[in-house]
């Protein structure tokens, strides 16, 4: 229990006597031991609701553990970005259509893993050139753009699916239901394999060289904030003039430069 013997006796006979005191005790012994700070920061969850209960059914007048006074930070590491030169041995050994266009559409459009599998055939103007994600990350609704290798990669996956399909990328188990989000790693991580890839690349990743490449092309700071998604629903009602005409513009021409340079995405 990692707490100093003299209180090991008292709460082995009574876990309701545990105090303030007890619980930075067994912190300090947690840490001492050289457990995760995600683990402790667990245990302390479990701890908390077990005390809850015990509080609830009048078994202790407060909870032991105090928010503030007991908190413990886990560190976040940041996704690590792709670099270019493992973008390019990673596409080449796509070898299935449906693989190589959710991935490219990360890539060019900068959506989210939980956006690609969520992604529906109505949202997707081809007129426009265009895909709408409602209710990405922080609720917040926006439209990306995506360039002609997305548009044919879209327009080729399209033709291999049912006229009455709804979902871009449905479920090869289940007919109907989109993909999982968890197929979508598991994916990719089967091609960094084949291409010999040993940084374990999240799908999250693609999304940097999406903003970096807009960035190198030239498009404004502000446009590729929009692109990448705004923080709240107002900011995009605020600037749809900008968001209608600018970005669209912004984004074809950075595309349009991009694409010149880079060749290895076309199937």
């Amino acid at each position: 229990m990692w707490l100093p013997g003299t209180r090991q006796p008292c709460l082995y006979q009574d876990l309701t006597a545990t105090r303030a005191a007890d619980v930075e005790a067994w912190l300090l012994a947690a840490h001492r031991k050289g457990l995760a700070p995600s683990t402790i920061k667990h245990l302390l969850s479990v701890m908390h609701r077990f005390f809850g209960f015990l509080h609830e059914r009048g078994l202790v007048t407060q909870p032991p553990r105090h928010w503030r006074r007991h908190q413990v930070i886990v560190p976040q590491s940041l996704p690590k970005p792709m670099r270019e030169d493992d973008l390019i041995p990673l596409f080449r050994v796509i070898d299935r259509l449906r693989d190589r266009t959710m991935l490219l559409l990360m890539v060019r459009c900068g959506l989210r893993v939980g956006e690609v599998s969520a992604l529906t055939w109505p949202s997707i103007n081809f007129t426009a050139g265009s895909i709408r994600s409602d209710n990405s990350q922080g609720q917040v609704d926006r439209v990306v753009y995506f360039s002609l290798d997305a548009d044919k990669a879209l327009h080729q996956w399209r033709h291999t699916q049912p006229f009455e399909a709804t979902s871009v990328f449905p479920s090869p188990l289940q007919p109907g239901p989109p993909l999982s989000v968890r197929a979508i790693p598991h994916r990719m991580a089967k091609y960094l394999q084949a291409a010999g890839i040993t940084t374990p690349y999240s799908p999250h990743a693609l999304r940097h060289p999406f903003a970096t490449h807009l960035l190198n092309a030239g498009a404004p700071l502000a446009v590729v904030k929009e692109l990448m998604g705004p923080r709240s629903i107002s900011m995009t009602l605020r600037d749809t003039q900008l968001y209608d005409a600018t970005t669209r513009d912004q984004d074809y021409r950075a595309m349009e430069r991009l694409e010149k340079r880079q060749a290895f995405l076309e199937g």
